[in-house]
């Protein structure tokens, strides 16, 4: 029985020996299957030609690992260099930015904004300055941004300032048929009409100043907010007289007049100078010859009540302090300086976080035209007066401003306009938000949130509870 047992056992040790001969055998198979095509590893870029309909994995090739690597390697480089060359997007040129050659509404006579400006706003441009204007009604404001926007030397602007008043002439084609022929064979000339279009846009005044039918009715002329952007990238911005009666029977066209219709007009006007405070670099306070004391009163009220201020006073002590614009009281028909108004303005704007003493006198170009810091008035010194405030004097026009023989005691009003704009023009350029180089679509945008900020505000309705 034991024999029979060890002979059962032999046959299976003598097929242990075998395994590793089949084992041997397909490893090497492959081996010679490649060998005998050599041809199919050598065209790589069949595969990359036909990158969507790729063949599966069980019909590919076999190939040795050192091949593989570099096959792999090779083939992303191409399909990258496809896909740049597929994938060239061409450059438009971007659109000409169009030229403003009449205001249009940032707020309407509704106060409501008005997004049809954006088109004409510069997304490329960092360096623009935006000026606006403030004050009551029939002071000068339209005027004021006139002077600015005048990019030539004008030689009868004064003429044009006093003829401004007139009514324009609507017969006078109908009075004289023989003038009419006349202007229409000269106007046959295509020539000359260009150039004569285009010198008259240049110099008439952009922004509508009131007529004589305006002062004697006693209607305001410009109604929300006007916007003109120069050739220099200046945004001028016109606000509407405020705090004048007229407004009040304006609204009485929609609303009958109650008790609480002054009031109403009374919060527009508030939140119409605390916009203008938080959107512009420069703010032109402008006031007749005298001391307003209630329009400075309003303007600390605006003050108070902006948005922007109240930012400002959290946490961070003059965290905004680079974002506050610049105040320019402009005192307009002057025949003599306010008697010590730089002092009541001290008083008044001592606590204001408005820059006030920032010095823009000192950006006109005091030493071509020969006019110092008291040049317009000999009271208004360092010594009387101590620290120049960012006041400006225009004075009256009169009939008689082309005699040079009379005496006036103050610079010619051409020169004085130079340097307002000088003034202006050359003053610091802060940043108006947080946000660093903003640009002029930036900038709309960030007054379309600002006005939605101010009206849904609560402070202005509080304040309107404890109006009389």
């Amino acid at each position: 029985m034991a024999d029979n047992k060890k002979k059962k056992l032999y046959p299976k040790e003598t097929v242990t020996p075998r395994r590793p001969v089949i084992l041997k055998s397909d490893r090497e198979a492959p081996k010679d299957q490649v060998k005998e095509k050599p041809e199919k590893e050598k065209q790589p870029t069949i595969i990359l030609k036909t990158r969507e309909q790729s063949a599966p994995k069980d019909d590919r090739p076999s190939s040795p690992k050192g091949q593989s690597m570099e096959s792999d390697i090779g083939q992303p480089c191409k399909i990258a260099q496809n896909e740049n060359k597929e994938k060239k997007i061409i450059e438009k040129p971007s659109p000409p930015l169009k030229i403003m050659t009449e205001p249009i509404k940032l707020l309407d006579e509704n106060l409501e904004f008005n997004p049809a400006a954006l088109e004409f706003m510069n997304d490329a441009s960092l360096n623009y300055l935006v000026v606006g204007v403030v004050g009551t009604q029939g002071v000068g404001k339209s005027m004021i941004m006139n002077l600015i926007a005048q990019s030539k030397p004008c030689e009868d602007i004064c003429q044009r300032i006093l003829n401004s008043h007139e009514l324009p002439r609507e017969s006078e084609y109908e009075e004289n048929n023989v003038n009419a022929i006349q202007d229409q064979i000269e106007n046959m000339n295509f020539v000359e009409n260009p150039e004569s279009k285009k010198h008259s846009i240049d110099d008439t005044f952009k922004f509508k100043m009131q007529d004589i039918k305006h002062i004697e009715t006693g209607v305001h002329c410009t109604k929300g907010i006007d916007m003109y952007v120069t050739e220099d990238r200046v945004i001028l911005l016109d606000c509407q007289a405020l705090w004048s009666p007229s407004l009040i029977d304006e609204a009485a066209n929609t609303n009958p007049i109650t008790t609480r219709s002054a009031n109403v007009v009374t919060v527009d006007c508030l939140q119409l100078a605390s916009y203008l405070m938080s959107i512009c670099h420069v703010l032109i306070a402008v006031q007749d010859w005298f001391f307003d004391y209630n329009f400075v009163r309003y303007l600390q009220t605006a003050e108070m009540l902006s948005v922007w201020s109240r930012g400002g006073e959290g946490g961070d002590e003059g965290g905004r302090g680079d974002t506050r614009p610049h105040l320019l009281l402009l005192h307009n028909r002057c025949a003599a300086p306010p008697p010590r108004a730089s002092d009541a303005y001290r008083k008044a704007f001592q606590r204001s976080n408005l820059q006030l003493h920032s010095g823009m006198y000192l950006y006109s170009d005091i030493n071509k035209n020969g006019i110092g810091v008291d040049g317009a008035s000999k009271d208004c010194n360092l010594e009387t007066c101590g620290s120049p405030l960012n006041m400006f004097l225009l004075p009256e026009i009169s009939d008689d401003y082309q005699n040079k023989d009379i005496y006036r005691g103050h610079p010619s009003f051409e020169t004085l306009a130079k340097r307002l704009r000088a003034t202006v023009l050359g003053v610091h350029r802060h940043a108006i938000t947080n946000v660093p180089n903003l640009s002029e679509k930036g900038w709309f945008h960030f007054c379309n949130k600002a006005w939605e900020s101010i009206r849904k505000c609560t402070f202005f309705m509080e304040y309107e509870r404890f109006l009389p």
